[in-house]
């Protein structure tokens, strides 16, 4: 039996993420792989009226990156594979140009594996 916080039928708000705990500028790092971090944002989401939209929103769109309805991405992948739904997207490693350049990951890594690959390839071009 599925669960109603994880089902993708389940109907979503229209507008839900106005509502949202993680709007107020909390300077958190949502995509962070930090245990730490993702501890803190998992924390701001306990309260926060739309999670279960914020959940079903994640797994109903298979999203492989950040914090989503207080459920980090390997969480939600075992979700996941316990209730029988679509897999989050396959992506290269956090911490690289690939994922950031052509997956667009906002995570900080990312971006500085982007910003080191450009000044390589900005290097190489000399």
């Amino acid at each position: 039996m599925r669960s109603r916080v994880v089902s993708t039928s389940t109907r979503i708000r229209s507008g839900w993420w106005r509502l949202a705990a993680c709007r107020s500028d909390s300077g958190l790092d949502w995509y962070s792989a930090d245990p730490v971090v993702q501890a803190e944002c998992v924390r701001v989401c306990g309260g926060c009226p739309v999670r279960s939209d914020c959940l079903v929103e994640a797994m109903s769109s298979q999203d492989p990156w950040g914090i989503w309805g207080g459920v980090t991405p390997q969480q939600r992948e075992s979700l996941a594979m316990r209730h029988g739904l679509p897999l989050p997207k396959v992506l290269p490693s956090h911490g690289t140009n690939a994922r950031y350049a052509k997956h667009g990951c906002p995570c900080s890594d990312c971006r500085a594996a982007h910003a080191t690959y450009e000044r390589q390839r900005r290097a190489r071009l000399r």
